[in-house]
């Protein structure tokens, strides 16, 4: 049982990632296909700390953007993916989808588009697949 816990481990592991990889790039394509490109400015940006298994910490910065809906609403709201906090007054192509009154927002670019979701991707079939092969092994 003992030589099976790595294999199981890689293959939880991997479905993590490959779960997270889906549903960021089903949740990005519904924005794209459903939402409105417009121009936002980055106004400030929050620091949050978290610490990873190994426990280093870790800083990211996520940046407050202020932007005019359709309807000529200026709206000012948190992002969800960290960036650069030197790009403050910065002016960045979203997509955003208003849904009872709330927004989802992504940034409009190749990487959060595309990039983004297949790391985690291409990260959950590796890991499932050493996962399978330590298994097909130890059977």
């Amino acid at each position: 049982m003992e030589n099976l816990i790595g294999a199981i481990v890689f293959l939880i592991v991997g479905g993590g990632f490959l779960y997270a990889g889906f549903n960021v790039r089903n949740s990005n394509r519904r924005i794209q296909t459903s939402g409105i490109k417009t121009k936002a400015k980055i106004i400030d940006f929050i620091e949050e700390r978290s610490k990873d298994a190994d426990g280093d910490s870790h800083i990211y910065h996520f940046p407050v953007v202020r932007f005019t809906d359709k309807n000529g609403s200026e709206t000012t709201q948190k992002l969800d993916s960290s960036a650069n906090p030197k790009r403050i007054n910065e002016p960045i192509d979203i997509i955003y989808l208003k849904k009872n009154n709330e927004y989802e927002i992504m940034i409009n670019s190749e990487f959060w588009k595309t990039y983004f979701p297949m790391i985690f991707i291409v990260g959950g079939f590796l890991f499932s697949g050493i996962g399978i092969v330590w298994l097909i092994n130890k059977i």
